[in-house]
């Protein structure tokens, strides 16, 4: 278990109303709890009594001045068997039917997050809804709604998996809840909130970088050009709305913060595209945006990062090139070992060269599930991607160990070596169980190596064991 530490953040709703008791939206019909201990929290009568239960499992709270109850339902079985929550205060009855309870995931990120299976390759969707139905997998959609300020609720209802419900569900995520669900055999719930084109900066609260010395003024700047919106709009520009997707924290105003509290598991990530030109500050801008919803749940949760797969092809010559991609997937790795709670699946050999939203998300989900089922739920062993644990040159050569034994396809294509004049020349590879080493014709005593560095490169290690996953991206001098 990640450790727990003391929320700052508290969320409550008008969806669910009986005159003065509310409840927010995700505890509505056919929800899902977290197994375990479950929060569950909204709006009364202050100084009232209210009750909340389960089946068997009950809990009391006494209202605080601002109207706020919070209670924890402890000790909750996974179960498929629908059960009312019934929440009461006084005379006021707010019933929500058909609950159960299991593993929850928010899943968020940008356009590759909320590709809805629908989207997917022809064979994958009908195979998908030929076998949805499924009353242990729910789904909760969070409708596009960017908000100035942090709100009380949002839209959305849940939804029990079937064919209808989930061809406009988000492929990464559903595959991911379906392989967790079917590994684990207990229920699991999604909530997509996700907006194509979006940026990291959208998706958390205002304060997340103030423990960020590189930026300083940041939010300043943000607020000035959230301002400037405001005042073009006002006189009539109509193209300056004030509130808009990528607006500074508006993502998570309106469709985040509404469910803060709400007890997970963890979350699924799929974004970086928009902050691809600034792949150096993304370290800290999505660092800052994991830490940040922590710090508003008040528990490290597991937040697994999907690092982008390929897109962009480059003319061959330059498929060591310098650029973008490979360094936000890099700062994708260094978030994932250095922010608690961070981890990631790899995805290189994945991906579209033309196109940025690439069809293939079966793979993405069953990939994020892999982390989950190895580094959070610890029913297998692997999932995880190799990773290179030491690079040293002998000679001409460069060796790669990693950290388990890797095979080589592709005629070990993918690397490249710096030579003396400073340019990077294209290099064979050999494996011989988890050491690869690297060798270019003519090329003596190169400065550094480097993998699949190119935004669309050729890809050869995978691990040698029967989860055949693909190394990530690496270069020896960062």
């Amino acid at each position: 278990m990640l450790p727990r530490i003391t929320p700052i953040l508290l969320f409550c709703s008008a969806l669910a109303s009986a005159g003065e008791l509310k409840l927010v939206s995700v505890f509505s019909d056919h929800a899902v709890l977290q197994a375990g201990d479950a929060a569950v929290f909204g709006k009364a009568h202050p100084g009232s009594k209210v009750s909340v239960k389960l089946g068997s499992s009950e809990a009391t709270a006494t209202v605080g001045s601002n109207g706020k109850w919070k209670v924890t339902l402890v000790g909750l079985k996974p179960s498929e068997e629908g059960k009312d929550l019934i929440v009461s205060s006084g005379e006021e009855v707010f019933t929500a039917h058909d609950v159960i309870v299991g593993e929850v995931w928010i899943g968020s990120g940008q356009s590759n997050m909320d590709m809805s299976v629908v989207g997917c390759l022809p064979d994958v969707v009908n195979e998908a809804k030929s076998h949805a139905r499924d009353n242990g997998l729910r789904l909760f959609y969070v409708p596009h709604t960017p908000k100035a300020e942090p709100m009380e609720d949002m839209p959305g209802v849940w939804k029990i998996a079937a064919p209808e419900t989930v061809s406009s569900f988000s492929a990464a995520a559903f595959f991911f809840g379906r392989d967790v669900r079917a590994s684990l055999k207990q229920p699991v719930g999604l909530i997509h909130s996700s907006i194509g084109g979006t940026r990291a900066e959208a998706w958390g609260p205002m304060g997340m970088y103030d423990e960020v010395p590189e930026a300083k003024g940041w939010e300043q700047k943000e607020a000035a050009a959230v301002a400037a919106k405001a005042v073009a709009f006002a006189k009539g520009d109509k193209r300056q709305q004030p509130v808009w997707a990528n607006g500074p924290h508006m993502n998570w105003n309106g469709m985040i913060a509404p469910m803060v509290g709400y007890s997970v598991r963890g979350a699924i990530w799929y974004q970086g595209e928009s902050n691809a030109g600034q792949p150096e500050a993304y370290k800290w801008v999505l660092g800052s945006m994991i830490k940040s919803w922590h710090k508003a749940w008040g528990q490290q949760f597991p937040f697994i990062i999907v690092q982008l797969p390929r897109f962009m092809g480059r003319k061959p010559e330059l498929a060591v090139e310098d650029t973008g991609w490979p360094k936000i997937r890099e700062s994708m790795e260094w978030i994932a070992d250095n922010v608690p709670g961070a981890m990631m699946s790899v995805n290189i050999d994945l991906g579209d060269e033309k196109n940025i939203h690439p069809k293939d998300k079966l793979p993405i989900g069953e990939r994020l599930a892999a982390v989950a089922l190895q580094r959070v739920y610890k029913t297998r062993t692997d999932g995880e991607a190799p990773r290179v644990v030491k690079a040293e040159r002998k000679g001409d050569t460069w060796v790669l160990t990693y950290d388990r034994a890797v095979t080589l396809k592709n005629d070990g294509k993918g690397f490249g070596v710096l030579a003396a004049d400073g340019k990077w020349a294209f290099a064979k590879a050999s494996a011989d169980g988890a050491q690869v080493a690297v060798t270019a014709e003519g090329v003596k005593e190169p400065k550094e190596v480097r993998y699949a560095w190119a935004n669309f490169p050729e890809v050869s290690v995978f691990s040698a064991g029967k989860d055949g996953l693909p190394a990530g991206p690496y270069r020896s001098s960062k």
